[in-house]
C-alpha cells in the first residue's frame, strides 16, 4: 500500500515573513488614503499616467498595438499564454513529480480565482465600496483611443477602476508561478505579468496606484497567507490525491 506524499511548497508557518508582508501591505494601502501621502499618490498617478498615455497622441502604430492588446479577444490569447507557462513547468519537471507540480499549479489557479471573487469584488467593491473614476474621465488632455480608432471596441474608461481585476490576475499568476517554479520560466512569467498590467494603464482605464496599491496589497495579502502558512501545502496535497485518482501512475 502506497502513501500519498506531502508536497513541500513551504514550511508550515513562517510567522516573521507573514507579519512582514502584511504590515507592508497595510502601510501601502493606508498610504493611498492618508492625508499627506494621498496627495503624493495623486501627483504620482497623474505624472505616470501622462508619461504612458501621451505617446499615443502622435503614434498610430502605438495606438493600434495597445488597442489590440486591450481588445476582449486578447484575453483569450493571454489565457493561452498563461496555460503555456503551466504546461512548460509541468513538462520540464521529472515524470514522477509532474502530478505534484500539476497540483501545486492548480492550487495557484484556484487561489487566483478566489482572490478576485472574494477580495477584489466582494470585499473591495461590494462591502468597502472602494471605487475610483479612471484617469480618462478625470484628467484633461488624456488620449482616448476610441477617438482615433472608433472601429475597435476597447475599454478606455471605468467608474470602478480600483482595484484592477486584470492586474490582480496577472500578478497573482506571475508571483505564485515564480514561487512554485523558479528559474528562467519564473523570470519570464514575472516579466509577462508586468506586461499584462500595462494595457489598461496606458489607455487610461486604471490609475497607476490602482495596480501598485490596490492590486499590490491584494496580491501581498493573498500570497502571504497562502505560502507563509500551511494553506498551500494542505490544499495542494488534497488536490494531488484527487489528481492521482484520475491519473494513476
Amino acid at each position: 500500500m502506497t502513501t500519498t506524499p506531502s508536497i513541500p511548497i513551504t514550511n508550515p508557518w513562517r510567522l516573521k515573513l507573514l507579519i512582514f508582508w502584511n504590515v507592508l501591505g497595510i502601510i501601502l494601502f493606508t498610504s493611498l488614503f492618508a492625508p499627506y501621502s494621498s496627495a503624493l499618490w495623486g501627483q504620482i498617478d497623474a505624472s505616470l499616467f501622462r508619461f504612458f498615455n501621451q505617446p499615443l497622441k502622435n503614434s498610430h502604430h502605438l495606438r493600434l498595438f495597445w488597442a489590440a492588446v486591450n481588445h476582449s479577444l486578447a484575453d483569450w490569447f493571454k489565457d493561452f499564454c498563461i496555460l503555456g507557462f503551466y504546461i512548460a513547468a509541468i513538462w520540464k519537471t521529472k515524470k514522477e513529480k509532474r502530478l505534484h507540480k500539476s497540483a501545486q499549479l492548480l492550487f495557484c489557479v484556484l487561489l487566483t480565482v478566489a482572490t478576485i471573487l472574494l477580495i477584489n469584488r466582494l470585499v473591495c467593491r461590494d462591502y468597502l465600496r472602494l471605487r475610483r473614476t479612471s484617469p480618462t474621465l478625470v484628467l484633461s488632455g488624456a488620449v482616448h483611443l476610441s477617438d482615433f480608432l472608433p472601429w475597435i471596441q476597447v475599454k478606455v474608461a471605468s467608474n470602478k477602476s480600483f482595484p484592477g481585476d486584470h492586474a490582480t490576475q496577472a500578478l497573482m499568476f506571475a508571483c505564485s508561478y515564480a514561487y512554485i517554479v523558479r528559474g528562467k520560466l519564473a523570470a519570464a512569467a514575472l516579466l509577462y505579468g508586468v506586461f499584462l498590467c500595462l494595457p489598461r494603464l496606458i489607455v487610461g482605464a486604471h490609475w497607476p496606484s490602482d495596480i501598485i496599491v490596490g492590486t499590490g496589497c491584494i496580491v501581498i495579502f493573498s500570497l502571504s497567507w497562502a505560502f507563509c502558512t500551511p494553506l498551500a501545502e494542505k490544499c495542494s496535497t488534497a488536490l494531488y490525491r484527487i489528481l492521482r485518482k484520475w491519473f494513476p501512475m
